[in-house]
């Protein structure tokens, strides 16, 4: 999870220049964009990439308790 500016700064797999290199992600401007907390937003307000898939939010949902196992990938 990264603030929105810092999130910016990273390169996203989906998209690409006309000679396929990698462009830096949209944030919120990006329909995958999801908030950590959807009541505020802003460049500095936390959030993550949705197309990361459901390993994250499943992340997101359990907590910050790292004694359990770790989420499997189905």
């Amino acid at each position: 999870m990264h603030p929105e500016s810092d999130a910016k700064f990273k390169y996203c797999p989906l998209l690409k220049t006309r000679d396929d290199k990698l462009k830096f992600c949209l944030g919120s401007g990006c329909m995958f964009w999801r908030w950590e907390n959807p009541a505020k937003t802003g460049a500095d307000e936390r959030g993550y990439c949705g197309a990361a898939g459901p390993a994250i939010a499943a992340a997101l949902l359990r907590g910050a308790d790292d004694d359990q196992k770790p989420i499997e990938d189905y």
